[in-house]
């Protein structure tokens, strides 16, 4: 999909900017004959407009809207954005009340919501709108007692979940964490300060004057939608998304179309317009995402970046869901809306090509050569691989990703979970494969006296890093049972037990969750997982050497602490 728009805008943009004004149906024309592949009965669709100049100058669509109905995917085709991906909306419903005085963005998050803790004081809504408020992430941290985030969480759990909350996860005003209760915080204020349920609110002062009669906040997932197009995930081989997030601070979903997008584009560009306005206002004080570079990301859904020399700006979320794109000193609107996260890169790829973005050398792919293979060295190819991840857009903290390189049978396994594995397929000295994805793995150290690392190139050209754990593990009983016993938090009022499980192995154990093994991760340090994370459990002992608690920490918690029942 990304190739095949790169080529039409190719095409098109590298004719004189004169030309750039070419007759509708000829610049539609060139873009049918390169979207046939995915014109199709089994591929998810997209809608793509292009404007300069305010005025459409290509605008088709493709694909299916329903794989399993076969319904085409139009320009009307309704689709449900992302959770961050669709900011902007609410937020610039938030500018618009600043300009209308109901509420200003340097009030005090307390003056609404008197129970929260005395350490958040000084917190503002311009702290929960830069995510420097301090506040818990409410996923992250009911992940501790619940099996995974698509749970339901409600106004009232969340609220005691903040207002029981004994310190700041960063330092308020000026640390950053990534934390949806910031924006279930701004969607309670929003709804005091208008005294208006925030969909009827952004229909009525925001959607209804453009003319966007198809956009909606869809915070309730019962609502019907008529012809609402199904999200999809994969290549080639397609399944649909099912797993929805429900709480206050994910109940901020829009609902849009590819028509209505181009009203949002044009208000969003006439400096005149209230949409215009209320962004100016977003960006007063706001700051981009300290963690993130070299790209400056707003966390009200702009990201910045320089192609060739000019700004671009990509609207969309922190997952590069993005939906337009702009380059504004070309009056050029970029709209790609799809329901597959591969056709949403429609307008991130067309606006690299527009300025002829040069393009990265790709990462060369080891050839295979069975002659060359040599099982002497393959014992010294097990242990576990941590990938080289820099931090994300959650905090300061890199996600942590690892797997483990088993041998037996005589053969090497790739353990991808504790309980999934693949056998890996011999192609080469150092060199193996993936046989049902098709990655190819290379394993080697540059020297003798070098760590040992893992590189994987998946099917789609990138290539991911890994180096060899040094940790020493102690799995030896007498040192495990030290961490033993059961372990309460007061902020959630919830236990957990540490024990050895009937196989010997040392066990985090909750009431709601099954059972998760705690991996060995260095001296007193141990890690979990936790509906995709890697929790990490620190356990920390008095001035005597005993045990006396867990700190839990991952890339949205910096710090919960569990005491040890005595």
């Amino acid at each position: 999909m990304k190739h095949l728009i790169s080529i039409i805008v190719l095409i098109i943009f590298s004719l004189p900017l004169a030309s750039q004004n070419m007759e509708k149906a000829q610049i539609e024309k060139i873009i049918d004959s390169m979207f046939k592949p995915i014109d199709n009965p089994s591929s998810p669709g997209v809608a793509i407009t292009v404007l300069q100049n305010e005025k459409v100058i290509a605008k088709k669509s493709y694909g299916l809207s329903n794989l399993e109905h076969s319904i085409s995917f139009t320009h009307q085709s309704p689709v449900r954005l992302g959770y961050s991906g669709t900011r902007e909306f609410m937020c610039v419903g938030l500018a618009l009340m600043e300009a209308d005085g109901l509420l200003s963005f340097d009030d005090k998050v307390k003056k609404y919501f008197p129970k929260l803790p005395v350490w958040s004081e000084k917190v503002t809504i311009q702290d929960l709108l830069n995510h420097s408020s301090g506040f818990d992430d409410e996923w992250a941290t009911m992940l501790l007692m619940q099996a995974d985030m698509n749970n339901r969480v409600d106004k009232e759990q969340l609220l005691t979940l903040l207002y029981n909350q004994p310190k700041p996860q960063v330092e308020p005003s000026k640390g950053y964490m990534y934390s949806n209760s910031d924006f279930a915080l701004l969607r309670f204020i929003m709804e005091m300060a208008s005294q208006k349920n925030l969909p009827d609110y952004l229909h009525q002062k925001l959607f209804a004057p453009l003319g966007m009669n198809a956009t909606i906040m869809n915070d309730r997932l019962e609502q019907i939608i008529p012809g609402l197009a199904e999200n999809y995930y994969g290549y080639e081989y397609y399944f649909k998304e099912v797993g929805v997030k429900t709480s206050p601070g994910g109940n901020y979903r829009m609902v849009t179309t590819a028509s209505d997008l181009e009203k949002w584009a044009i208000a969003v560009e006439d400096s005149t317009s209230m949409v215009s306005k209320a962004i100016r206002l977003l960006y007063k004080d706001a700051r981009p995402i300290p963690v993130l570079s070299p790209e400056a990301h707003y966390v009200f859904g702009h990201e910045w970046q320089k192609i060739e020399g000019l700004d671009i700006i990509k609207h969309g979320g922190v997952n590069h869901d993005f939906y337009m794109t702009r380059i504004p000193s070309m009056k050029i609107t970029i709209i790609g809306l799809g329901n597959s996260s591969t056709n949403m890169t429609a307008a991130m790829s067309l606006a690299d090509i527009i300025l002829n973005k040069k393009e990265k050398k790709g990462n060369t792919v080891p050839t295979a050569n069975p002659s060359s293979i040599n099982t002497k060295e393959w014992a010294n190819y097990t242990g576990r691989y941590f990938q080289q991840n820099k931090p994300g857009h959650s905090s300061h903290i890199p996600k942590i990703t690892f797997y483990d390189i088993k041998m037996e049978s005589d053969s090497l396994h790739f353990y991808y979970t504790s309980n999934d594995f693949f056998t890996m397929m011999p192609i080469g000295e150092n060199l193996f494969k993936d046989p049902d994805y098709g990655a190819i793995i290379q394993i080697k150290r540059q020297h003798p006296d070098s760590t040992m690392k893992m590189q994987i190139w998946p099917p789609d050209g990138s290539l991911k890093n890994f180096s060899k754990s040094k940790v020493v593990v102690n799995n030896s009983k007498t040192y495990l049972e030290q961490f033993t016993g059961e372990y309460h938090s007061e902020h959630l009022d919830f236990y957990c037990r540490v024990v050895f499980n009937d196989n010997g192995q040392l066990v985090i154990r909750r009431p709601t969750i099954a059972e998760k093994p705690l991996i060995p991760d260095g001296e007193n340090r141990f890690l979990f997982e936790s509906d995709g994370f890697y929790v990490v459990a620190v356990f920390t002992k008095n001035q005597k050497g005993n045990v006396d608690g867990i700190k839990m920490q991952h890339v949205r918690m910096m710090h919960h602490r569990f005491e040890k029942v005595k």
